[in-house]
């Protein structure tokens, strides 16, 4: 899964290369290194399928659900597990919510980038 700062490094080359920076190079190996595929050693046709899976990765944020026990903690993603407490709980490997305002929305998971999508029937 590609976290947000993967996110924006691959941004930055592709919008380099857009300038024409790289314009005796083959544009798949351009896209390819830009996001991350590594193309050396490998068929044409395996760099052409994880390039497409990788843009595909960049464009379709994954997403996960607030399932926290408010009682405990703030929020906790669905898919990695991360846990965000209520202010004065500290165990290790865990955030602490420092902020006053509790329990906080949530845009994204802190530690996976996974975007927090309300689902009624999760």
């Amino acid at each position: 899964m590609i976290n947000d700062e993967e996110r924006k490094r691959a941004v930055a080359e592709l919008r380099e290369a857009s300038t024409g920076a790289y314009r005796h190079v083959d544009s798949l190996d351009v896209i390819a290194n830009s996001i991350g595929v590594e193309v050396g050693g490998k068929f044409i046709h395996e760099v052409e399928n994880e390039t497409y899976a990788a843009l595909a990765d960049l464009i379709d944020r994954p997403t996960c659900h607030n399932v926290a026990d408010y009682t405990k903690e703030s929020f906790k993603c669905s898919e990695c597990g991360c846990r965000v407490l209520v202010p004065g709980d500290r165990p290790d490997g865990v955030l602490v919510v420092t902020s006053e305002a509790f329990p906080v929305d949530w845009y994204s998971c802190p530690v996976c980038g996974a975007v927090v999508v309300e689902d009624e029937a999760y």
